[in-house]
């Protein structure tokens, strides 16, 4: 054995070095190599992505500045990966299939929340491996299959060449190895912090801009590396114009003088109860004018409808809806994409809990589903919930579908305010009717069907299964009024849902009912993609309050209104705010009027600058304005 190894020792001793002519060919070889390869790459990214090689094409043509950065990037990347493996025929496999699955899951985000890959994604990958399952169901198996083949035949070609063709074996020495991976990290690091580097002047030149407040514009004019490397310095949350402690001191003593505390006659005699309800993709399917259902699958929201609550997310995006309504903050003045609870909510945070908290009620979280998911199980505590009833609690409850049904949430409710002395805090979210709705679901027990329609099978099977789910919704919340219809606790109850359903990739079921348009939606369009139904009920008054179309955020000062309780300094704020300009979100704003818009008007800017370093001052910045706007209890 020791003689068969000194040999091949000596063999390799033996073995002959490159001229300097060859090692030279070998680099320029290479390197051109890499830029083929980072080449193709991008086009083929590009191309999958918008679906249509000549609409990729038209992107190169139109934007040569924003397709040049985004070819030196891809360049840039894959010397790292030669670095790091050393091998030219591997590093192109490995390279290829990096670049090809992130154009895989950004088509597919795209294809069901109707946003792109973003850089704070990657702190979602529970969420992702936990769903999917439920995503692989919507990749075409025969794509798949050809795409597994591919990747066999690719590693067979590479052993091959590698074999047969010793001119592509080049291999780098440690140190230039060492000296190519530093290279190629410190230009990548300057590419996502480019701000901060020489390379400022480069984007100034060429310039790009990161059209960061609307991100379908700005992936597909930038395209998707270039847009996902701006994208990172904008996760990064910087402070507002002018925010500073005497700022914001100035800030809070001027609303102290304009928002007075209004005195309210107080007619009850102890706290209501106060149950938020956060029904998963509740929506009314019958708003689809062009689709004939058999009978009005949501009787009783419709009876007890107040308004419309304007989502800030389609789709998915739940915590978003959470955060606003919890906390009053809202995710407009976040990064586009981001997850509040994910990235930013790291601290004990003033909320609608902890208000109440202070008034001596019992907070409770319900959520049939895993405690981890959007890291409830650490942001609810910042919140102020006492206690977080999750999957690990509903042992032994009934399905629906794959998950938990409606009416098990409300026997937890129903359970949590019979056990407690103390007026009850509840916000509910439930999970029955969350997507993918497929055909046979609930086996035969559809209650409506849809006839005599226009869409695809495809649509209709998943309409209906849907729409089954909102009949379930509506008939959990009747057996809960009725519950507290007939209790002798003041209640009320707050019902809405948190995002308009997926229904279909790229809006399938929306577009085949003439609901939104193939091309660019007007403000109408974008209003009808967010909005849900909202309930305001209660068992004490016979008083209906009307709101507008109203985001989350401003959901609080309405309900402690309806409670009876004195409002603090912020909810006060955001009561002024809300009306002037009760919907704000970044796709639409709409005004107490009912007028929309894309951009805040002029005479709500100072409210809305306001708002902003308020915000800041919260959830980022030194909390100088806390105890004002929330009292020393907070």
């Amino acid at each position: 054995m020791s003689t068969r190894k000194n040999a091949r020792k000596k063999t390799k001793e033996n073995k002959p070095r490159d001229s300097i002519a060859i090692r030279i060919a070998k680099i320029l070889f290479t390197l051109v190599f890499a830029a083929v390869v980072a080449g193709a790459l991008l086009i083929c990214m590009e191309t999958f992505i918008r679906g249509d090689f000549l609409e990729a094409k038209k992107w190169m043509e139109d934007n040569y500045n924003p397709f040049i950065l985004n070819y030196l990037i891809l360049f840039v990347f894959f010397l790292l990966f030669l670095g790091l493996f050393n091998d030219l025929l591997f590093s192109t496999f490995a390279f290829t299939v990096f670049t090809l699955l992130l154009s895989f899951i950004n088509r597919y985000k795209h294809m069901f929340l109707g946003e792109n890959l973003y850089p704070w994604d990657v702190l979602l990958y529970q969420q992702m491996f936990n769903l999917f399952p439920e995503l692989i169901k919507e990749v075409n198996k025969g794509k798949l299959a050809i795409a597994a083949i591919g990747v066999v035949l690719i590693i067979a070609t590479i052993i091959f060449i590698k074999k047969k063709i010793g001119f592509v074996v080049f291999r780098l020495s440690v140190l230039k190895r060492l000296a190519l991976i530093v290279i190629s990290v410190v230009l990548i690091v300057s590419f996502f912090l480019f701000r901060s580097t020489p390379l400022k002047r480069l984007f100034n030149e060429l310039q790009i801009t990161n059209i960061n407040w609307n991100q379908e514009s700005n992936y597909r004019i930038n395209g998707f590396v270039l847009s996902f490397v701006l994208n990172t310095e904008s996760a990064l949350v910087f402070p507002p114009q002018g925010y500073g402690k005497e700022n914001i001191l100035n800030t809070v003593e001027d609303l102290k003088n304009r928002l007075t505390v209004e005195k309210t006659e107080k007619t009850l005699e102890r706290h209501p109860n106060i149950i938020f309800i956060m029904n998963e993709s509740f929506w009314d399917p019958t708003r689809l004018e062009s689709v004939p259902f058999s009978e009005d699958p949501m009787p009783t929201v419709r009876k007890n409808q107040v308004g419309w609550l304007l989502s800030p997310q389609f789709g998915g995006g739940t915590s978003n809806i959470e955060f606003e309504a919890m906390t009053g903050l809202n995710v407009s003045f976040l990064p586009t994409g981001s997850i509040a609870y994910q990235q930013f909510v790291g601290h004990s945070l003033p909320s609608l809990v902890s208000i109440l908290k202070e008034q001596g009620y019992e907070p409770t979280a319900v959520h049939p589903y895993y405690n981890w998911f959007w890291n409830r199980e650490n942001v609810y505590k910042y919140l102020g919930f006492n206690q977080f009833i999750s999957l690990d609690n509903f042992k032994d409850a009934t399905y629906r579908g794959p998950y938990i049904s409606d009416k098990e949430v409300n026997a937890k409710i129903i359970n949590k305010t019979e056990s407690t002395d103390k007026p009850d805090f509840i916000y509910a979210v439930t999970m029955q009717n969350h997507g993918p709705y497929e055909k046979g679901r609930y086996k035969d027990d559809v209650k409506i069907k849809i006839d005599d329609s226009e869409l695809s099978d495809e649509s209709k099977y998943s309409l209906e299964t849907y729409t089954q789910g909102v009949v379930e919704a509506d008939e959990a919340f009747a057996e809960l009024i009725d519950y507290y219809g007939k209790s002798e606790e003041p209640t009320i109850i707050i019902f809405y849902g948190d995002h308009m359903p997926f229904l279909g990739a790229d809006y399938l079921t929306y577009k085949e009912a003439g609901y939104v348009k193939d091309e660019k939606w007007s403000l109408e369009e974008y209003q009808r993609m967010r909005q849900t139904p909202l309930v305001v009920w209660n068992n004490f008054t016979d008083e209906k309050i009307e709101l507008p179309s109203i985001s989350p955020s401003f959901l609080g000062p309405h309900i402690l209104d309806l409670a009876q309780i004195e409002k603090p300094l912020y909810y006060r704020f955001l009561e002024e705010f809300s009306k002037q300009m009760p919907g704000y979100t970044t796709s639409v704003k709409n005004d107490a009027d009912g007028n929309l818009y894309k951009d805040t008007p002029d005479n709500v800017k100072p409210l809305e600058d306001t708002y902003e370093r308020l915000q800041y001052d919260l959830l980022f910045g030194k909390g100088y304005s806390k105890e004002a706007l929330f009292g020393s209890g907070t």
